[in-house]
């Protein structure tokens, strides 16, 4: 549904190509939302939840370095994220207009964003709101941190062909996903190998993960001024769903929507349920 009525855009800014995909709406004088996917992903990952949101303008930008956009000038860092968004916005006027949708990743650019400059509202699904290098976790981060570090210094086509495997690709997408339902896994796993290695170098990639690690929204709460929603996920591998709940009261202005059965992957096996929600939050919040 979402494809049906997706254009392609592309923007400069600071001398750099963009790719960005406009979903206009069905209703008239909608209002706007701008969606930010997650870390190796592109536009197509929150193509699935755009399709539920047809009475909205949806705005879903390659991040910087993946799918169709071109590099930063500097590190691809939260900040760097967070500062190209700024100029994107504000190049199509959408500063303090738009709602923020952020999944993953996105959820830490939006978080960063809306922490210092001023925003209408933000959705935040499966939100990054646990220390990575920390608790449980800490040790495969780290020897995940290690094996971008060492690709990073190999030859780029050694390097890239490492974190492009098929083998290490399909690793994390059985483990991400929960459902039972053979046909949605398998298609799961199809947009995983798809998408999930379109990066444009090592060095995006690596830089990028040093990013997704660097912070998390626990952090950024109560600098955050707007309203939040919270879109949790009961079996998220990333942030667990008692840490969601404690978070979630660190925002001056929020609520706490949670989706049984699945894990970090709501973007597929529940995007209906993500976009109803995010429906009525805005309604609420207009």
């Amino acid at each position: 549904m979402a494809r049906l009525r997706g254009m392609r855009r592309t923007i400069t800014l600071s001398g750099a190509e963009f790719v960005y995909f406009e979903y206009p709406a069905i209703s008239e004088d909608p209002q706007t939302i701008v969606m930010i996917h997650g870390y190796r992903g592109n536009h197509r990952g929150l193509e699935a939840i755009v399709g539920g949101l047809g009475d909205y303008r949806v705005i879903v930008p390659d991040l910087p370095g993946f799918g169709e956009s071109g590099e930063l000038s500097r590190a691809h860092s939260l900040d760097g994220y967070a500062n190209w968004l700024d100029q994107f916005l504000s190049e199509l006027g959408l500063s303090s207009v738009a709602n923020l949708v952020g999944h993953s990743f996105g959820t830490l650019v939006v978080g960063r964003y809306a922490a210092t400059r001023q925003c209408r509202s933000i959705v935040l699904i499966n939100p990054v709101s646990a220390p990575a290098l920390s608790g449980p976790r800490a040790f495969l981060t780290r020897i995940t941190s290690a094996f971008y570090h060492l690709s990073n210094q190999l030859p780029e086509s050694i390097g890239g062909w490492l974190l492009r495997s098929p083998i290490a690709v399909m690793v994390m997408s059985s483990v991400m996903a929960k459902t039972k339902d053979r046909k949605l896994r398998s298609w799961i796993h199809k947009q995983h190998l798809m998408n999930f290695s379109d990066f444009s170098s090592v060095r995006v990639a690596t830089e990028g993960y040093d990013a997704s690690i660097s912070t998390d929204l626990s952090i950024m709460a109560a600098s955050i001024k707007c309203p939040v929603l919270v879109v949790a996920a009961e079996l998220d591998d990333i942030t667990a769903i008692d840490r969601q709940r404690e978070v979630v009261k660190l925002y001056p202005i929020a609520k706490l929507v949670e989706i049984k059965d699945v894990g970090h992957l709501v973007h597929y096996e529940a995007p209906q349920q993500a976009a109803t929600f995010i429906t009525s939050f805005l309604e609420e919040t207009k």
